[in-house]
Protein backbone atom coordinates (compact mmCIF):
# COMPACT_ATOMS: atom_id res chain seq x y z
CA UNK A 1 0.00 0.00 0.00
CA UNK A 2 1.56 3.03 -0.81
CA UNK A 3 1.23 6.84 1.45
CA UNK A 4 1.06 10.22 0.47
CA UNK A 5 4.74 11.94 -0.34
CA UNK A 6 5.69 14.55 2.56
CA UNK A 7 6.31 17.74 0.91
CA UNK A 8 8.56 20.57 1.23
CA UNK A 9 6.78 21.96 4.22
CA UNK A 10 5.94 19.10 6.37
CA UNK A 11 8.39 19.89 9.51
CA UNK A 12 9.55 15.60 8.96
CA UNK A 13 11.68 16.67 6.27
CA UNK A 14 13.59 18.93 8.06
CA UNK A 15 14.21 16.38 11.14
CA UNK A 16 17.36 14.35 11.53
CA UNK A 17 16.61 10.69 11.36
CA UNK A 18 17.10 8.20 14.25
CA UNK A 19 19.18 4.86 13.54
CA UNK A 20 17.65 1.55 13.39
CA UNK A 21 18.11 -0.51 16.13
CA UNK A 22 18.95 -4.09 15.27
CA UNK A 23 17.70 -6.10 16.02
CA UNK A 24 14.56 -4.58 15.14
CA UNK A 25 10.92 -6.09 14.30
CA UNK A 26 11.59 -7.71 11.11
CA UNK A 27 8.19 -7.72 10.30
CA UNK A 28 8.13 -3.92 10.33
CA UNK A 29 10.75 -3.19 8.73
CA UNK A 30 9.56 -5.90 5.67
CA UNK A 31 6.43 -3.80 6.12
CA UNK A 32 7.93 -0.25 6.05
CA UNK A 33 10.21 -1.16 2.52
CA UNK A 34 7.05 -2.27 0.71
CA UNK A 35 5.53 0.70 1.72
CA UNK A 36 7.95 2.76 0.75
CA UNK A 37 8.57 0.68 -2.42
CA UNK A 38 5.28 1.12 -3.99
CA UNK A 39 5.20 4.70 -2.58
CA UNK A 40 7.94 5.33 -5.04
CA UNK A 41 6.44 3.41 -7.83
CA UNK A 42 3.46 5.51 -7.69
CA UNK A 43 5.08 8.30 -7.60
CA UNK A 44 7.70 7.17 -10.52
CA UNK A 45 10.73 7.86 -8.43
CA UNK A 46 13.81 6.24 -8.29
CA UNK A 47 14.39 6.57 -4.77
CA UNK A 48 12.43 7.34 -1.48
CA UNK A 49 13.63 8.21 2.00
CA UNK A 50 11.57 6.63 4.96
CA UNK A 51 10.79 10.31 6.75
CA UNK A 52 8.93 11.37 3.11
CA UNK A 53 5.92 8.93 4.02
CA UNK A 54 6.43 9.98 7.33
CA UNK A 55 9.21 7.40 9.33
CA UNK A 56 11.89 9.44 10.65
CA UNK A 57 14.51 6.49 10.67
CA UNK A 58 17.10 6.15 8.63
CA UNK A 59 15.98 3.98 5.42
CA UNK A 60 16.14 4.50 2.19
CA UNK A 61 15.58 2.85 -0.84
CA UNK A 62 16.66 3.14 -4.66
CA UNK A 63 14.76 1.50 -7.49
CA UNK A 64 16.61 -1.36 -8.94
CA UNK A 65 15.37 -3.05 -12.13
CA UNK A 66 11.77 -4.12 -10.70
CA UNK A 67 12.43 -3.96 -7.54
CA UNK A 68 14.86 -2.43 -5.04
CA UNK A 69 17.72 -1.83 -2.96
CA UNK A 70 17.38 -0.98 0.62
CA UNK A 71 19.73 1.17 3.09
CA UNK A 72 19.23 1.14 6.49
CA UNK A 73 22.02 3.29 8.66
CA UNK A 74 23.92 3.79 5.62
CA UNK A 75 27.10 6.11 6.11
CA UNK A 76 29.32 7.32 3.14
CA UNK A 77 32.59 6.46 4.03
CA UNK A 78 34.33 8.12 1.31
CA UNK A 79 33.87 10.23 -1.81
CA UNK A 80 35.35 11.65 -4.70
CA UNK A 81 35.51 14.13 -7.64
CA UNK A 82 32.87 17.20 -7.28
CA UNK A 83 30.70 17.95 -9.66
CA UNK A 84 27.79 19.52 -10.92
CA UNK A 85 24.50 17.41 -11.26
CA UNK A 86 22.43 19.14 -13.51
CA UNK A 87 18.91 17.90 -13.27
CA UNK A 88 18.44 17.21 -9.57
CA UNK A 89 14.95 16.27 -8.68
CA UNK A 90 12.73 15.48 -5.41
CA UNK A 91 9.34 14.11 -5.20
CA UNK A 92 8.67 15.89 -2.12
CA UNK A 93 9.29 19.29 -4.25
CA UNK A 94 7.33 18.28 -7.40
CA UNK A 95 7.63 20.18 -10.35
CA UNK A 96 11.02 22.00 -10.21
CA UNK A 97 14.81 20.89 -10.52
CA UNK A 98 17.97 22.00 -10.17
CA UNK A 99 21.80 21.80 -10.54
CA UNK A 100 23.46 20.82 -7.28
CA UNK A 101 27.34 19.97 -6.28
CA UNK A 102 27.39 16.05 -5.78
CA UNK A 103 30.40 13.56 -6.14
CA UNK A 104 30.86 11.25 -8.84
CA UNK A 105 31.78 8.38 -6.34
CA UNK A 106 31.17 7.27 -2.98
CA UNK A 107 31.61 4.31 -0.91
CA UNK A 108 29.00 3.65 1.33
CA UNK A 109 28.31 1.13 4.09
CA UNK A 110 24.68 -0.37 5.52
CA UNK A 111 22.74 -2.62 7.30
CA UNK A 112 20.44 -4.70 5.18
CA UNK A 113 16.56 -5.47 6.52
CA UNK A 114 18.38 -8.59 8.26
CA UNK A 115 20.58 -6.70 9.90
CA UNK A 116 23.79 -8.15 7.50
CA UNK A 117 26.58 -5.13 6.97
CA UNK A 118 26.83 -3.95 3.20
CA UNK A 119 29.85 -2.03 1.60
CA UNK A 120 29.88 -0.79 -2.33
CA UNK A 121 31.00 2.09 -4.20
CA UNK A 122 28.86 3.74 -6.46
CA UNK A 123 29.28 5.85 -9.48
CA UNK A 124 27.44 8.29 -11.48
CA UNK A 125 23.51 8.41 -11.21
CA UNK A 126 23.47 5.86 -8.37
CA UNK A 127 26.24 8.14 -6.37
CA UNK A 128 24.35 11.39 -6.77
CA UNK A 129 20.47 9.19 -5.71
CA UNK A 130 22.57 7.96 -2.96
CA UNK A 131 24.05 11.38 -1.72
CA UNK A 132 20.29 12.90 -2.42
CA UNK A 133 18.62 10.36 -0.22
CA UNK A 134 21.20 10.26 2.54
CA UNK A 135 20.79 14.60 2.85
CA UNK A 136 16.95 13.21 3.44
CA UNK A 137 17.91 11.57 5.78
CA UNK A 138 20.11 14.74 7.30
CA UNK A 139 17.12 16.80 7.28
CA UNK A 140 18.03 18.45 3.82
CA UNK A 141 16.90 19.04 0.24
CA UNK A 142 18.37 19.51 -2.80
CA UNK A 143 17.07 23.20 -2.98
CA UNK A 144 19.23 23.89 0.30
CA UNK A 145 22.61 24.21 -1.77
CA UNK A 146 20.97 27.04 -3.53
CA UNK A 147 20.84 31.04 -3.26
CA UNK A 148 18.31 32.53 -1.27
CA UNK A 149 16.94 34.42 -4.78
CA UNK A 150 17.06 30.81 -6.81
CA UNK A 151 15.61 28.89 -3.45
CA UNK A 152 12.52 31.54 -3.69
CA UNK A 153 12.40 31.36 -7.70
CA UNK A 154 12.07 27.27 -7.27
CA UNK A 155 9.44 27.13 -4.53
CA UNK A 156 7.46 29.53 -6.31
CA UNK A 157 7.49 27.11 -9.32
CA UNK A 158 6.59 24.30 -6.98
CA UNK A 159 3.77 26.10 -5.72
CA UNK A 160 2.56 26.60 -9.49
CA UNK A 161 2.62 23.42 -10.22
CA UNK A 162 0.96 22.34 -7.28
CA UNK A 163 -1.67 24.68 -7.90
CA UNK A 164 -2.34 22.56 -11.43
CA UNK A 165 -2.89 19.66 -9.58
Amino acid sequence: MSERVRLIDDPVLRKVCTPVDFPTDHHFMVGLLETMNETMKASNGIGLAANQIGQSLRVFILKKGDSYQEYINPEIVSKENLVTFETEACLSIPGTYGMTKRYKRVSLTWVDKNGIKNEGTFEDMEAFAIQHELDHLNGKLYIDQFSPLLRKMTLKKHHKYLRGY
